[in-house]
């Protein structure tokens, strides 16, 4: 037995985390770390008879450098309890593989141009190395974000056992093998159904998901346009080169794919999209610049009070024309600013505002003895800024005046000896104006249609027959040109698609015995769920006919709307059996004509005997197939056309 388990060191190197998802039948995958590199890896054991060229091969794989391949970091052998066994590292696999997107929903044309073109770029890098993918899938093509990333190179085909052929005088096997798959790749994208080699074989693992098989008529693979509506020209002419029996110009290699995809966007898959673009579930935290402080705590960013005023030792505040003039300290007052003046020999000290309605004290200038002093603005006289009566001892400025009608002054906040400023106008333009302007003309369109559309006259009359506008001959021909008027022709009578509705399982017999459990009708909607992993069942019987309890059992297929039905393919995992196909009803499942019937494989193919217009069919079981070995049906999938 092998000791692989999670926290098993390799080689004294990569430390094993926890298994990781392969669809191959002979390999062992692990997600690692890789401890010397500090880097996530993946561990890959692969064993059987061809574990060595699988080896070999990822070898050569590893000669490959392009982004889009997955890229082999190391190969070898590891003892890990049971013997040794060989090993591949590679990158991890990110994102999502193609067989996750598509279950998911379709591409639409632009998105599967871009990721099959970007597999198909990826393996033409690798051809003109001379290395072949050869087992290209849908689980072999994986999207991480807007990146594309091919696996298995060259390892899943010798795993499997396949020896990519030397190129010949008749062109590259193995490159038209990969062309071949490549276009199936498109395929499937768009349909969910693969048309390439099949992956009903021994390499791929049991418990994968396999995709359905293509359609396919006497010209092999069904065109996309007779399953998709609208689908890109070159696309539908891509598949029909490949596929159609006999097709001219068929792709050769993976260039030729290249060639017939570009050019090709960017690979915006919407389920594969990386996490920063998906909105925060966070809400956005806001928070004042300001704050909110407790009473009497500054605010940051103000600045400390200015230091009160230091008398002189005369006993005297300086006056503002402490220079030698009195007329200096009333124009100091007309300007609206206190500010005194340092002693003699001292430092300079802060401005204290003085009276209720004193001003932000400006900044100290000292002047040089018998500089004139300038001026105060007109209007305001030396007077304006009159001193108050002298006291003994004492000098006192008085509160200073407004300018003449400016009106009484606001008390101004003291900034701590700094001269104030206005705050600067921010500059741009004013969005204001311009939304108006829109709104109000989007208004004025908007009543403009109103009124045109009020006043148009009624639309015209539908034309009248050319019978009508004759003049009445008699009541008989009148009658005759209205009915012949009234038929529509069968030209304008439109496309109608089988679409399924719904289904549901039918026990008659059972119910009419007293049984109401039915044949397990909670997994009806898994028979057209189009995910063929998934199945509706019936019951187990210890023998094909019902253990003579009943003739048959059915499920009711309800379309949307009558529609013609010419096929009905069922995808099962079951053998054996009869089942029957009726055009009728639930209340009626056994009456009405036979139109197809047959045994159960795993593709049943019932081709109605004549296309036939209905919107209820009822698949009648009226002996059981073989499922693992007991007697039972499951369903998986359930296709109309």
């Amino acid at each position: 037995m092998s000791t692989a388990q999670p926290g098993t060191v390799m080689v004294d190197r990569y430390r094993l985390s926890q298994p990781a998802a392969t669809d191959l039948a002979a390999a062992d995958a692990w997600e690692a770390h890789d401890q010397i590199l500090d880097r996530p890896v993946r561990v890959t054991f692969v064993d059987g008879s061809h574990a060595t060229a699988a080896l070999d091969a990822a070898r050569r794989a590893a000669l490959v450098t392009d982004p889009r391949l997955c890229r082999v970091l190391d190969v070898g052998t590891a003892d890990l309890g049971s013997g040794p066994r060989y090993y591949i590292i590679s990158e991890p696999y990110r994102g999502s593989s193609l067989t996750e997107v598509v279950s998911h929903g379709l591409l639409d044309g632009q998105q599967a141009r871009a990721v099959v073109g970007e597999a198909a770029a990826a393996l033409e890098s690798a051809a003109q190395r001379g290395v072949h993918h050869q087992a290209l899938r849908p689980e072999a093509v994986r999207v991480d974000g807007h990146r594309v990333v091919v696996t298995g190179l060259g390892i899943d085909a010798a795993l499997a056992g396949m020896d990519a052929p030397p190129p010949t005088d008749d062109g590259d096997v193995a490159g038209a093998d990969d062309a071949r798959n490549l276009v199936a790749l498109v395929y499937y994208a768009l349909t969910a159904r693969w048309a390439g080699d099949t992956l009903d074989a021994p390499w791929v693992a049991t418990d994968a998901v396999r995709p359905l098989p293509a359609q396919r008529d006497e010209n092999g693979v069904l065109p996309v346009s007779a399953l998709v509506p609208h689908v890109d020209e070159g696309l539908d002419l891509l598949v029909r080169r490949a596929f159609t029996s006999g097709a001219p110009d068929v792709p050769t290699g993976p260039g030729d794919v290249v060639a017939a995809l570009a050019p090709w966007g960017e690979v915006a898959v919407v389920d594969a999209l990386p996490q920063f673009v998906q909105p925060s579930t966070e809400p956005p935290v806001r928070s004042s610049v300001l704050g909110a402080g407790a009473a009497g705590e500054a605010r940051p960013g103000t600045p400390p009070p200015a230091p009160p005023v230091r008398r002189p030792s005369t006993g005297r505040i300086a006056r503002a024309g402490a220079v030698g003039t009195v007329g200096a300290g009333a124009a100091a007052g007309a300007y609206g600013a206190t500010q005194a003046f340092p002693p003699a020999g001292g430092a300079p000290v802060p401005p204290q505002p003085v009276g209720p309605q004193a001003t932000t004290a400006m900044p100290p200038q000292q002047a040089a003895p018998g500089t004139p002093v300038a001026p105060p603005p007109p209007g305001t006289g030396y007077a304006a800024a009159g001193y108050a009566s002298q006291q003994t001892g004492t000098t006192v400025h008085a509160p200073v005046p407004p300018p003449p009608g400016s009106g009484p002054a606001e008390p101004a906040a003291s900034t701590g000896g700094f001269a104030s400023s206005p705050a600067p106008r921010r500059r741009g333009v004013n969005p204001t104006p311009i939304v108006l302007a829109l709104v109000v003309v989007l208004v004025v369109a908007g009543a403009l249609w109103a009124v045109s559309r009020a006043l148009d006259p009624f639309e015209p009359p539908i034309a009248a027959s050319p019978s009508t506008s004759q003049p009445p001959a008699a009541s008989g021909q009148d009658e005759t040109s209205d009915e012949t008027s009234e038929e529509p022709s069968p030209e304008e009578s439109p496309e109608v698609r089988p679409l399924i509705a719904s289904g549901n399982q039918l026990d008659p017999e059972g119910a009419a015995s007293g049984d109401h459990d039915g044949e397990h009708p909670e997994a009806v909607d898994l028979a057209y769920d189009a995910d063929p992993s998934t199945f509706w069942y019936t019951r187990q019987y210890t023998t094909p006919d019902f253990g003579n309890l009943k003739s048959g059992v059915g499920y009711v297929i309800q379309l949307e709307e009558p529609a013609p039905v010419s096929t009905i393919e069922l995808s099962t995992n079951s053998s054996g059996g009869h089942v029957e196909v009726r055009a009728t009803s639930d209340s009626e499942p056994t009456s009405g004509k036979v139109l197809a019937e047959g045994s159960f494989d795993s593709t049943t193919t019932l081709k109605l005997s004549e296309e036939t217009i209905s919107d209820s069919f009822v698949l009648w079981i009226t002996e059981l197939p073989v499922t693992n070995g007991k007697n039972y049906l499951e369903l998986n999938e359930i296709v109309i056309s």
